[in-house]
């Protein structure tokens, strides 16, 4: 069974659901989807738009392997002067 159903969130982010009369009784599993409605995937919120696969800052391969390898060389610096 699926229910759709609009909401308003207050400021206290919390809200109340009424359930039909024919839902059974007993243990469910409930899966909640909320999409805001003002804030679908618009270009100048930039936190969404990476979320929506829209972010067109993504880096190289090439790129991720060198932060990577700094990474390590860092880590193996830091290593090396506790043993000192």
């Amino acid at each position: 069974m699926t229910i759709t159903q609009t909401v308003d969130i207050p400021a206290d982010r919390r809200i109340f659901l009424d359930l039909p009369q024919e839902l059974p009784i007993g243990r469910a599993k409930v899966k909640l989807s909320i999409t805001p409605e003002n804030l679908m995937c618009e270009e100048n919120v930039p936190s969404l738009a990476s979320l929506c696969g829209i972010d067109k800052g993504l880096d190289t391969m090439d790129a991720y392997f060198a932060r990577k390898q700094a990474d390590k060389e860092r880590e193996d610096a830091q290593f090396e002067r506790m043993l000192d």
